[in-house]
């Protein structure tokens, strides 16, 4: 599978590990007190490509491709549920020497925050989270807004055959609108987007990582608890013109989950780390 010039930059200053019977890619940068990142779905850890630069001054930086995504393997046979995806990121971070760090999570990756949250609080890891950024994510079901091909991947019986179909064109048609300025983004960054979506076959488990969704219908009060009850503290960032994670998700955060802190960027979408790195690393700078 061909990548584009700026994956394979971002390949090559990488490394696989392997974690828990699989491959995974790691981006490790920088030094001073961990930070970990983890990304959403449908894409990969190339999403902090533009802000893992600037954290990198001041932290080391940690950006992995959870199994199904991105650079790392995508085995068919594998369960991609979110408790997986958080028991890989536990025996990551403890093959990296790593059990106190400030954690970064956007979109599915918050979901793997929280029910990392729920095993610290209920001292079943050695992991101590210092502190949780979580950028735009459908903490909320019943306010999530998916787009189309979302919702069809995550729904039982055609969830496959949507997968195996699902086409550039089709990619092209949804994907851009998650960004509040598209027309920024050149034709090579959204070929660098589908082509780490197609890396390993992915068309083969794309249903399967999007199960994350139900998931947090059928969890989501066991996971929230665990996000209002972290002793670590809670930061939020949060784009304003996100079409999917709308911004009334951060409102009833803001709400019920107090004392979390809320920030809100104008003219931004899905992606702040994209879309504004800038304003995020001055966000975090100032916060960590």
């Amino acid at each position: 599978m061909y990548l584009p010039e700026p994956v394979q930059g971002w390949l090559h200053s990488g490394e696989y590990r392997h974690v828990q019977g699989t491959e995974v890619f790691v981006h490790d940068s920088g030094h001073g007190e961990p930070l970990v990142c983890f990304h959403g779905f449908p894409t990969s850890s190339f999403d902090w490509h533009r802000l893992e630069p600037l954290l990198a001054h001041r932290f080391r930086v940690i950006c992995f491709d959870f199994p199904g995504y991105g650079l790392s393997c995508k085995p068919p046979d594998r369960n991609y549920r979110i408790a997986d995806q958080a028991d890989v990121a536990e025996a990551l971070l403890q093959d990296l020497g790593i059990d106190q760090f400030h954690l970064l999570a956007h979109d599915m990756g918050a979901t793997v925050a929280c029910e990392l949250l729920q095993r610290i609080e209920q001292k079943k890891t050695r992991l101590k989270a210092r502190s949780v950024s979580l950028l735009n994510a459908g903490l909320y079901m019943d306010l999530h807004q998916p787009l189309l091909t979302q919702r069809l991947l995550r729904t039982p019986y055609i969830n496959g055959l949507v997968a195996r179909f699902s086409s550039r064109k089709v990619f092209m048609h949804q994907y851009p609108k998650v960004y509040a300025r598209p027309q920024d983004f050149d034709a090579e960054h959204y070929e660098c987007q589908w082509a780490l979506l197609l890396h390993h076959h992915g068309r083969r488990v794309l249903h399967k990582v999007a199960g994350y969704m139900r998931e947090r219908m059928r969890h989501s009060d066991v996971w929230l608890s665990a996000l209002k009850n972290s002793a670590a503290p809670v930061r939020l960032i949060w784009g304003l013109e996100d079409p999917i994670a709308v911004p009334a998700i951060a409102d009833r955060v803001e709400r019920e989950l107090n004392p979390a802190l809320v920030t809100r960027l104008t003219g931004v979408g899905h992606y702040p780390q994209l879309e504004e790195a800038v304003s995020v690393y001055t966000l975090l700078n100032e916060w960590l």
